[in-house]
């Protein structure tokens, strides 16, 4: 399960965290990090919108596991590159 540090800091704007999967949603890449200030899509508010590693996060989603997931414009690129 995703840490989520917007129920502390409302007003995170920056935060380190490591990608623990890669995967495909509803078509598009994405992946689940180990804590996130993403606010997801929920209860009729949009999802928070901003970057990941130079690359968009166009949506923010939680699976059924309580992973949340980041929705992104294009893979992220490899680590060191």
């Amino acid at each position: 399960m995703t840490e989520r540090l917007y129920y502390t800091d409302s007003y995170c704007v920056h935060f380190s965290a490591r990608v623990i999967e890669h995967l495909t949603w509803e078509g598009q890449p994405a992946i689940v990090l180990d804590r996130t200030a993403f606010y997801p899509t929920s209860g009729g508010q949009p999802a928070d919108r901003g970057t990941l590693g130079g690359v968009e996060v166009v949506d923010v989603a939680v699976r059924d596991d309580g992973a949340v997931v980041h929705v992104l414009s294009a893979p992220l690129p490899e680590a060191g590159r």
